[in-house]
């Protein structure tokens, strides 16, 4: 599957790296470009968490209940891997690339910079915005594009169409939702556009589809 991934809001993917106070969060980038891309990891744990949030999870560990399903044998653990390296029964079906810009908005980037978005704390007694900046980070500005790319390993008895549909189920999910940090407050507001799965372009009525077809996709099998 490839797809452009278009930033309707700002991006912020960060490093996890600590910040003075008031200083803005740095965002993910290339050691050897320099700039901003949204790493594989982020895409698939996005996805997966959305789609188990969605439909739920057979067995997750006893010590943490807010981990990924780990039964190796469901929907999620085919299509993203067990969470649990003890019940591995078959490969991993999906590969999640990092995604790098497009080479224009590259460009743009590489131009302009990345944007500044500040956070404050809104006083409780008087409503307004409390002294000093709170949480600012750096971001992907809107409009950007990103070059998207899931690959699959497809077997003997798997069904294409089958993992086609989750695919799709996926992506609208991560619409309805955001990527990133800040998605409480604005950020990481995301579209695919362009969407291609196996070569072929979905049809342009895909979102429609998983609306209709969301309750459905628990009994869509990926394995015949």
């Amino acid at each position: 599957m490839t797809a452009t991934l278009k930033l309707k809001t700002g991006l912020h993917i960060g490093t996890g790296e600590e910040t003075e106070r008031g200083e803005p969060l740095p965002v993910m980038s290339s050691k050897r470009t320099g700039l901003p891309y949204i790493p594989g990891s982020s895409l698939k744990g996005k996805m997966r968490s959305l789609l188990e949030l969605t439909y739920g999870r057979k067995e997750t560990d006893p010590k943490d209940k807010g981990s990924p399903c780990w039964c190796g044998k469901c929907q999620m653990c085919i299509l993203f891997g067990s969470g649990s390296s003890r019940n591995v029964f078959e490969p991993t079906r999906l590969i999640f690339r990092d995604s790098f810009l497009t080479e224009s908005s590259a460009a743009l980037i590489d131009k302009t910079g990345l944007e500044d978005k500040p956070g404050v704390r809104i006083d409780r007694v008087s409503g307004k915005a409390a002294g000093g900046a709170l949480f600012p980070m750096k971001r992907v500005p809107e409009g950007a594009e990103f070059d998207f790319e899931i690959s699959a390993r497809l077997f003997e008895t798997d069904k294409k169409d089958s993992l086609k549909t989750w695919l799709a189920m996926g992506l609208f999910l991560m619409e309805q939702d955001a990527l990133g940090g800040g998605g409480t407050r604005g950020s990481g507001y995301v579209e695919f556009q362009n969407v291609k799965f196996d070569g072929k372009e979905f049809d342009q009525n895909w979102r429609e589809s998983c609306k209709k077809e969301k309750d459905k996709l628990i009994n869509i099998q990926i394995k015949g």
